[in-house]
């Protein structure tokens, strides 16, 4: 419908520019018609290639406006605007001085210079505009509590977490993402300290923020909201999602349980990555790297693509040294994913283990 509307108009400015260049160049009767019919075809040809192509233009636009929050575009709006008028003003005495051959494309470079100066001042600044006038940027108010279009509050714990942007990526998750200032800091703290694991964990999850707030289709925002009356981060965490009357998003199953006494409805990442994630059955052959040992002796613990924890028992000599076959002997659901037990897949195991079985069954 918009390709037919600007075609519409081109056969019609086209027609008319064509009557016209026909009446001027000749006095006969007939050529200003033949020109008219051309100038009609040229503006069918022209103006479908052109809507087409405006068509395009505007989706660009309309995508990268979708990526924008609504705060900016308002403010950018109406700077444009007043930079615009601003430019107009200064371009009076340029226009009223100089010849109009120099003193129009003068005026129009000046006018969108100072419109586009505007947009991108009032749009940088646009919460602090709207603070001068007693507004805020954010959604706070909320007609329904903890409706299904609001966003989240993110955690540390989620950050942190290798899962948060693959699943934000896959679509998954549409609604916006708040990153509190105190959970912004506590980053920072985890990726200055000397903890080398947390250090690099902290900085990818500063890395995955960035992505999500250039790239992604969510929107990202940081609460500059702060609770002084409570001490720890998890504590306000809780306060901040039930006074803004938003979801809880984390990885921590204890941050999960105190949320759901409150009544903060809450979403643990790891648990809904496991959930999605490739079904593990007891006898299936895996390969896993076998990192630490595990609580009781000669276990080994890894874990697989998707986050679970694998349990070896007897694994414990097989810690550091590669990728291991084992066969999984039993699969036990948690509430943070599942728990995966297995064995060796080597044959020195599986008879050091059936060893004691062949002496049992041996008769006296």
């Amino acid at each position: 419908m918009f390709v037919e509307v600007v075609r519409l108009f081109m056969v019609v400015l086209f027609t008319a520019a064509g009557f016209w260049i026909g009446h001027d160049a000749t006095a006969t009767g007939s050529m200003p018609g033949v020109a008219a019919m051309l100038g009609c075809l040229v503006g069918y040809v022209f103006g479908g290639l052109f809507g087409r192509l405006l068509e395009r233009a505007v989706g660009v636009v309309e995508r990268k406006v979708e990526r924008l929050p609504a705060a900016q575009v308002l403010a950018g709006f109406v700077g444009g605007c007043a930079g615009a008028l601003a430019g107009a003003t200064l371009g009076v005495p340029i226009v009223v001085l100089v010849p109009p051959q120099l003193s129009l494309p003068a005026a129009g470079i000046l006018v969108w210079t100072s419109g586009y100066l505007g947009f991108r001042l009032a749009a940088r600044k646009s919460t602090d505009l709207f603070h001068m006038v007693g507004l805020s940027t954010r959604p706070l108010v909320r007609a329904h509590p903890f409706d299904g279009d609001d966003g989240y509050v993110v955690d540390t714990s989620a950050v942190m977490d290798g899962k948060l942007l693959p699943l934000v990526s896959s679509g998954l998750f549409h609604d916006d993402l708040m990153v509190p200032r105190f959970v912004l800091d506590e980053l920072q703290g985890f990726a200055d300290g000397p903890d080398a694991v947390r250090s690099r964990r902290a900085q990818r999850g500063l890395e995955v923020l960035d992505v999500l707030r250039k790239d992604s289709a969510v929107r990202v925002y940081v609460l500059d909201d702060e609770v002084p009356e409570i001490a720890t981060v998890d504590a306000k965490l809780v306060a901040l999602a039930k006074r803004l009357q938003l979801r809880l998003l984390t990885t921590d199953t204890n941050l999960v349980r105190v949320a759901d006494v409150q009544g903060v409805p809450t979403c643990n990442l790891r648990r809904l990555a496991a959930e999605l994630g490739p079904e593990v059955n007891a006898g299936e052959v895996l390969e896993v790297d076998l990192t630490r040992p595990g609580r009781e002796p000669g276990q080994g613990v890894g874990f697989l693509d998707d986050g679970s924890m694998v349990v070896v028992n007897g694994g414990a000599a097989l810690v550091g040294s590669g990728r291991v076959a084992l066969v999984a002997t039993s699969v036990v659901p948690t509430s943070v994913g599942r728990i995966v037990f297995a064995r060796p897949v080597d044959g020195e195991h599986d008879r050091a283990g059936d060893e004691p079985r062949e002496e049992a069954d041996r008769p006296a």
